[in-house]
């Protein structure tokens, strides 16, 4: 708690974030039926509160005590409509994470020094092969980002632009010949009534129906410098520093002895790498509780 709030007083828009995967493996544990898997995600994927909202009611109607049920245990940030607009993230998962087990994989069977030191120059060599990229890059904004842009302007056939003011339009999205929902993009301000362009930093599908309007449009004017070439420098130029092996590190002295831990001993065998599933996650249905063998938790 401590370090939470003193990362919030440096970075006041840091936010706390839940993989909304597993909150779902909690809520069907306690609440069963389709309604919720058929609200839930649409309403941690929306970026307006609004339609966050609308899904909501719906889940809510259907179990009125589930409100407090999240309140009470999963009261961290796991819908974008609730994203600060200044991270220019909206992730809901844990992909990072679970890409960092899988890179790291190969290493957890060994000491807890060895392991520390392997992962550490696995960082080293990563860093200097990133570093190497983003020198190579030319431009403003990285060009995986324009390519994401270029691909999903291909898509948008379905959108009505109605022009305004010279840096403001009106989208309307249409679906069998019927308006169903109108947004407003200002170009300008970088910013959508849909709240995606806000959140993600990149110019949302309304963004691009009124920038592909012109010949050739340029949009790394419209998209935020967190996808900038000269972050992506900031972030690599600095590097891991090197180190020596263990046997010539120094010395010091030590005002107590250390004892291994008072547990028991490591199984026979080859250790685990794998993590172990959930047991949704196994067998896409929740099933009675196994009690540990080694510790007797359930």
């Amino acid at each position: 708690k401590g370090l939470e709030s003193a990362v919030k007083e440096v970075f006041p828009w840091a936010e706390q974030r839940e993989c909304f995967r597993h909150l779902m493996e909690n809520l069907e544990k306690q609440y069963t039926g389709d309604i919720y898997a058929a609200n839930m995600w649409p309403a941690a994927r929306a970026y307006a509160p609004g339609k966050y909202k609308y899904f909501m009611d719906k889940v809510f109607a259907a179990s009125p005590d589930l409100e407090n049920w999240l309140k009470q245990h999963h009261n961290l940030l796991w819908a974008r409509s609730k994203f600060s607009t200044d991270i220019k993230c909206d992730y809901i998962n844990n992909n990072l994470a679970e890409c960092w087990n899988s890179w790291i994989k190969e290493f957890k069977d060994l000491p807890l020094h060895c392991m520390v030191d392997a992962i550490r120059e696995k960082g080293v060599i990563m860093f200097e092969k990133r570093r190497r990229i983003s020198r190579a890059l030319h431009g403003v904004i990285l060009p995986v980002v324009i390519h994401q842009l270029n691909a999903a302007s291909k898509g948008i056939g379905h959108l009505k632009v109605t022009k305004g003011l010279p840096d403001q339009a009106e989208v309307t999205e249409i679906y069998k010949d019927e308006e169903v929902r109108r947004h407003v993009v200002y170009l300008n301000e970088q910013n959508c009534t849909c709240r995606e362009w806000q959140v993600t930093g990149k110019p949302c599908p309304h963004a691009l129906a009124v920038l592909t309007t012109e010949r050739q449009p340029d949009y790394e004017k419209y998209v935020d410098m967190a996808y900038s070439v000269q972050r992506l420098r900031q972030a690599y130029d600095l590097g891991w520093p090197n180190i020596t092996d263990r046997s010539q590190w120094p010395e010091y002295p030590k005002d107590f002895k250390l004892f291994p831990p008072v547990s028991k001993k490591r199984g026979v065998g080859r250790q685990r790498k794998n993590r172990i599933p959930s047991c949704p996650e196994r067998t896409g249905k929740v099933k009675r509780q196994v009690k540990c063998i080694g510790c007797g938790e359930k």
